[in-house]
């Protein structure tokens, strides 16, 4: 007996054959049909799993460009230009209250972003950051 083979990377397909009673009950052939099912079974787990992948990069003061809207491009190492990120504050439970605060406002002023393979660019469109802060990007293929 032989075992599926596993696509690396996975690899996910819509055409898969329909089997009917006039199929002809041809082993080799069934077997493509359910070759195609796992790997799709096994495309879809690798990309549930990458939406939990998540990084912390920290924003710096200098970073920002002298206009607005103010950019600045942090670098990510594995992250894609296709990947969806979802931005969130940094907040360790051991941060005072203070920092937790403070941590909210400077995240509140990223007004976008776009991942690039490699890097992600954040954007302040209304007032430039005034301290160096940390963000949760989750959806990263960083850790692939």
């Amino acid at each position: 007996m032989d075992y599926c083979d596993i696509k690396n990377p996975a690899e996910y397909t819509e055409k898969v054959e329909r089997w009917s009673r006039q199929t002809d009950a041809n082993g080799d052939e069934m077997g493509k049909v359910i070759e195609a099912l796992v790997n799709n079974d096994n495309y879809l787990k690798k990309e549930v799993e990458r939406q939990d992948n998540s990084v912390v990069v920290t924003l710096t003061v200098a970073g920002w460009s002298a206009a607005a809207p103010y950019a600045q491009r942090v670098e990510v190492p594995g992250v894609k230009e296709t990947d969806i990120l979802r931005l969130y504050t940094h907040t360790p439970k051991t941060l005072s209250g203070d920092a937790v605060k403070l941590r909210r406002k400077m995240t509140a002023m990223i007004t976008d972003g776009e991942a690039k393979d490699g890097y992600v660019m954040f954007y302040c469109g209304e007032k430039k950051p005034t301290a160096d802060f940390p963000v949760k990007l989750v959806g990263v293929s960083a850790n692939e």
